[in-house]
């Protein structure tokens, strides 16, 4: 039986250990996050509150009922009579039901879309939300690498020098020699105190975005292998978001609640039937007329004969309005399908280099060495050592933000056609170990 690779026992080791040795992993970070986020709440607040048209549709559909009191003064004059005045006290009652009101109905259909719209626009604030955490994340993880991979190279630029000031003192070197050291020294200095201030920058970042103190990161182990999408064709991921994604199905929402806008529009030159009664006991306080009681009931139609203009104004309104919202479908899935082909081509990109720079990182340590011995030996110089250092650190952080690179587009890819989950998030943290400890974080080799 083939044993388990180091990997694959770090990994479990990590996953058993993981309240000890984990203290902050990605999904952590997200779930924080959403409980943070001020946009999503917003963004909830609003759900709830669409939630609400239905039952308000619904209500201006049933039975209004009113009642009030009130005391009136009443003075009667009459030619060859006595002036008569007195107050009167009394309760009104009065009740509605609408029989046919297309405008009202029509809103009631709308209310629907109105809470579909709602939960879309949530649903598209939880996945940005989770996405912005996600990024913020490998962002902080990307900087505690880049930190690690300066102070290694500042360390062997320093030891660099000091070989050249001993081979300098000893007549091996020359002053030119030197100077490319101590010029290579400064700017590795110099890349390894922006790279702290940047690593600071990012936790700072994710430390806002979580609500609670920074701890070290779970980060990705070399050779752990990357997630795949499936099926891999730009066409599909395309073709899917430019008909599904959340922007999309926001904009067609948009264009339904539209068309019933229009109707309402039109609704306005049809008659309104409603059933209407009042009833009014009313009692007299001085005397001078008898205690009246009034029932009414009503049948009534209401026909619109004349708005001044309006109502063929809101209708050529609404009608714009669709055509507006019908354009912007087709803008936003214009969008969409480019976002995707976008993203799907930075994962495939991601996903190539990665490899290619896998093989490339062995090939530059390998050339580096060789680069090291023979400028012992003098049989290269040290600009041949600084090149070949140079080159081996700058494949270092390619390849690290490749990796990165593949697991956040291949989130972002799904984000591009609605369906990006915690789930997604749960899976992709399963690909990261154990946080290190020091300020430096995990390195990739």
């Amino acid at each position: 039986m083939k044993k388990p690779g180091f990997s694959a026992v770090l990994v479990a080791v990590c996953m058993t250990l993981a309240n000890q040795t984990c203290a902050s992993d990605l999904l952590d970070m997200v779930n924080a996050s959403l409980s943070q986020d001020a946009d999503l709440a917003q963004a909830r607040a609003a759900y709830e509150a669409s939630k609400q048209a239905i039952p308000i549709a619904r209500a201006a559909l049933l039975p209004q009922i009113s009642g009030g009191w009130g005391r009136a003064y009443n003075e009667i004059k009459t030619d060859g009579f006595p002036r008569q005045s007195y107050w009167q006290n009394g309760w009104t009652f009065q009740a509605a039901q609408p029989l046919f009101d297309w405008a009202k109905w029509t809103t009631y259909q709308q209310a629907d879309l109105v809470v579909a719209q709602g939960a879309v626009q949530f649903a598209a604030a939880q996945q940005a939300a989770m996405l912005k955490a996600v990024r913020a994340y490998f962002d902080a993880l990307a900087a505690e690498d880049e930190l690690e991979r300066t102070s290694e190279y500042l360390a062997a630029i320093d030891e660099q020098h000091r070989q050249t000031r001993r081979k300098r003192a000893a007549g091996e070197a020359t002053v030119i020699d030197e100077r490319d050291i101590d010029v290579a020294l400064a700017q590795a200095r110099i890349q390894n105190a922006d790279a702290r201030q940047d690593m600071e920058v990012k936790r700072r970042v994710l430390q806002q975005m979580s609500g609670k103190p920074f701890s070290p990161l779970a980060g990705l182990a070399a050779g752990t292998k990357l997630p795949r999408i499936e099926p891999e064709d730009p066409d599909v991921w395309a073709g899917q978001a430019s008909s599904s994604g959340y922007d999309v199905q926001s904009k067609q929402l948009d264009l339904e609640i539209a068309k019933m806008d229009s109707k309402k529009a039109r609704a306005a030159h049809y008659p309104v039937v409603s059933l209407t009664g009042t009833y009014t006991p009313a009692g007299a306080a001085s005397g001078y007329a008898r205690p009246t009681t009034t029932t009414t009931a009503m049948l009534q139609v209401m026909m619109p004969l004349f708005s001044g203009g309006e109502i063929q104004a809101r209708l050529k309104q609404s009608l714009a309005q669709q055509d507006k919202a019908q354009d912007a479908i087709e803008s936003a899935s214009f969008t969409a399908e480019k976002d995707a082909r976008e993203n799907y081509a930075a994962y495939l990109k991601a996903r190539v280099r990665s490899i290619s720079l896998e093989q490339l990182l062995q090939t530059s340590k390998e050339a580096l060495a060789a680069t090291e011995t023979g400028f012992k030996v003098g049989s290269r110089t040290q600009v041949d050592v600084l090149r070949a250092l140079d080159s081996y650190f700058t494949v270092r952080r390619d390849l690290m933000r490749s990796r990165y690179e593949v697991i956040v587009s291949s989130l972002q890819l799904k984000a591009n056609v609605a369906s990006l989950t915690i789930d997604d998030i749960s899976y992709a943290n399963t690909l990261l170990c154990c946080a290190k400890t020091s300020d430096n974080g995990p390195s990739l080799r």
